[in-house]
């Protein structure tokens, strides 16, 4: 049985695990899917006008398309499985990452001071360090994860991170700030995957990607011990998660194992970006708008009252309950680390 939004729009894909075809009555050759990957669909005899063509950067296994393999020929795929990074992608994806790490790491030391809010979080680090109770207006994921990187790099905890003051011999700033500024660095490449995701073409999508390569504000932020690259980091991979999921459920067969795997990685990324600052609630909001729309279009699509149930089902606990359990559990952790009397206990 074919799924209803492939029905609803004419398209069909089908094949085995390295291959893949689309099916398409609506589209001539210049504005094919894939045209733009340089792979320009071919008319093949007796179709009565379809068009075939290959599909580069569709997000799902071809193995988990659907469709009645008697109404086309199949076509082999040269860009190998779906799933997996083909080798051009993987090339852009290192030098994209390997300019990343430049960026972002070149001279991080050279600020031998406390700079900005390195002395505020820096600080909170080194309370977790230490195990000592202290108070903030924001969720925890995201100091916690700056006391791991205190922790990981010898720190005892006992330097407060005055500002402007220099740090001491033995607080290893440099490997603190490389260890914080890696989620910074990994804005790159999954810039570049989620734009093709978004079905851009690998210049566009490299093209975005070097947006946020050589973007000023980003790179100075990655450089310094802060909440901010945590916090765009996890807001990447909700959005990569997010638009990856709507790919596969788009092409894709409905309840696969890529199609979960992708919704319960959107509602991981969202418990973590809600928990790193209160401004990731935005991520929240756009997650959930789009998949009110993706289930009113459903709805109008007269999907069956069973199969819209499962759906709404799936949502719920993936994107509802999933993000409050890891919201919960950095609270657990949180509580659990801080077990000596501090400042603020009062709040």
């Amino acid at each position: 049985m074919e799924p209803h939004n492939l029905k609803q729009r004419g398209r069909q894909a089908y094949g085995g695990p390295e291959t893949l075809v689309v099916v398409n009555d609506e589209y001539d050759d210049k504005s094919a899917p894939g045209a733009e990957f340089g792979s320009y669909p071919s008319r093949v005899p007796g179709t009565k006008g379809k068009t075939y063509g290959a599909y580069p950067a569709l997000a799902v296994d071809a193995r988990d398309a659907i469709c009645d393999p008697t109404d086309f020929a199949a076509v082999s795929l040269d860009a190998g499985v779906e799933g997996m990074l083909r080798s051009r992608d993987f090339v852009i994806t290192a030098v994209l990452t390997l300019a990343s790490l430049v960026t972002r790491l070149y001279w991080i030391g050279r600020r031998k001071a406390v700079s900005w809010d390195e002395a505020h979080f820096g600080k909170f680090g080194a309370f977790y360090v230490r195990g000592q109770w202290f108070h903030d207006v924001h969720p925890p994921l995201g100091r916690m994860l700056v006391a791991l990187a205190e922790y990981v790099a010898g720190h005892n905890g006992t330097y407060e991170f005055k500002s402007g003051s220099a740090f001491p011999d033995y607080v290893n700033y440099r490997f603190i700030r490389m260890q914080v500024s890696l989620y910074g660095i990994a804005l790159v490449p999954l810039a570049y995957l989620t734009c093709l995701q978004l079905n851009m073409s690998r210049t566009m999508a490299t093209l975005a990607a070097c947006f946020i390569l050589f973007d000023n504000a980003l790179c100075v932020m990655s450089r310094f011990i802060l909440l901010d690259e945590p916090l765009l980091f996890f807001t990447a991979m909700t959005l990569w998660s997010a638009v990856s999921f709507q790919r596969v459920s788009k092409y894709g067969r409905q309840f696969s194992r890529r199609w979960w795997i992708w919704l319960l990685m959107t509602g991981v990324s969202l418990g973590c970006v809600m928990s790193s600052k209160w401004i990731g609630l935005f991520s929240v909001i756009m997650i959930g708008i789009a998949t009110v729309d993706d289930l009113f279009r459903k709805f109008c699509d007269r999907m069956s009252w069973e199969d819209l149930a499962q759906h709404w089902n799936a949502r719920v606990v993936s994107l509802i309950f999933l993000p409050l359990i890891v919201y919960t559990a950095c609270f657990w952790v949180h509580f659990r680390l801080l077990y000596r009397t501090g400042a603020g206990e009062h709040k």
